[in-house]
């Protein structure tokens, strides 16, 4: 049986059960591809900053000693922030693999942006690399001057699409309940979500169909922006919910709202969304422009247009019965789908 070590800044955990939920699917799929997995990642038992700088401590601690040399394969994720007690082991790992999810191709930082930059100069020339998306990869490739044709596209673990499935509820066909499942912050787009609920009675106007909005409570801004939607009489505020839990949340909306200004390399949830048959709106960049079709799955808008977010959302309220979302996740982002890429990509296909 093959042996690979999965490196990770994150991993979910009880006081941070969403915190780099991928990276559990990851470690999920790797398992059922009949591969021997050793996790090193960061224990996400914190709640303060102090709390996550000992945290970080004790990984590197754990990268510093790490014998790589036990491994078929090295598997690391978030590279930026794991490198440094990597440095002198890099160049000496078997079958080298990388995997880019976002903010360490794209940071939204300068101080992220230096220690990205950083990070690159020491990526050994044999090194594999690994997106989430078509549309990820093409930024891989023009951040790291590499061709695209080596950059392996795998969906982050992919969706259990048999936890994430639709089940029958019973629905009042004169409300629409909207969910938020992004991280309370003005760049994934909670500031439009703010705005489009206070509009509730020119929507109801509109499309003749009430409006709630059920969003989760978490992220850098959660305190200022859950305020401001507690203002409102429609409007549920949830704790966040571990990710074999997030099928609570999917069953409880009608319609995911991905206002997202900030690049993404495939947004998770919103295919979760789909996978349980909830059509999504979903800005027209980034990964989310592949898998949310006009009509189909979902309607696109125009990135950082909240007019047009407007009308795209109020588009698919009035239209809400005629969306099947499922059969896009089925078809290229279901973990089957996964587990044989890397059966494939890790030799274990015999196995």
């Amino acid at each position: 049986m093959k042996k690979i070590l999965l490196i990770n800044n994150g991993y979910p955990s009880k006081m941070n059960p969403q915190y780099s939920t991928y990276i559990k699917s990851i470690y999920e799929c790797l398992v059922k591809a009949n591969i021997d997995v050793e996790l090193v990642v960061l224990d996400t038992n914190f709640k303060s900053k102090k709390e996550k700088i000992l945290k970080y401590l004790e990984y590197y601690k754990k990268l510093f000693f790490v014998d790589h040399l036990k491994y078929d394969s090295v598997y690391i994720h978030n590279y930026p922030h794991s490198f440094l007690p990597l440095l002198f082991k890099l160049n000496k790992m078997k079958n080298l693999t990388i995997h880019w999810h976002g903010t360490d191709i794209v940071s939204p930082t300068l101080l992220g942006k230096k220690l990205n930059n950083l990070s690159y100069r020491f990526i050994p020339k044999n090194c594999k690399h690994m997106v989430p998306s078509n549309y990820f990869a093409n930024r891989v490739s023009e951040e790291l001057n590499i061709d695209r044709n080596i950059i392996m596209v795998s969906p982050s673990g992919g969706i259990d699409t048999n936890i994430f499935k639709s089940l029958k509820k019973e629905e009042d066909r004169h409300v629409v309940t909207l969910g938020f499942a992004s991280s309370m912050r003005t760049d994934k787009g909670i500031d439009f979500v703010v705005e489009f609920m206070k509009q509730s009675d020119e929507i109801k106007a509109i499309s003749g169909k009430e409006i709630k909005l059920v969003c989760i409570n978490y992220g850098e801004e959660k305190e200022f922006y859950s305020k401001e939607l507690l203002k409102l009489n429609n409007v549920k505020i949830i704790e966040p919910l571990a990710k074999s839990k997030m099928l609570e949340f999917y069953q409880q909306i009608n319609l995911l709202l991905l206002s997202t200004r900030m690049a993404e390399s495939l947004a998770l949830v919103g295919l979760e969304a789909m996978s349980c048959g909830v059509p999504v709106i979903g800005t027209n960049d980034f990964a989310i422009k592949d898998y949310v079709l006009n009509g189909v799955s979902g309607e696109k808008f125009n990135k950082g247009d909240f007019n047009s977010f407007f009308n795209a959302t109020v588009k698919a309220i009035q239209n809400i019965e005629n969306y099947q979302p499922r059969e896009i996740v089925l078809k290229e982002y279901a973990q089957e789908y996964v587990i044989k890429q890397y059966k494939e990509y890790f030799g274990t296909v015999n196995e």
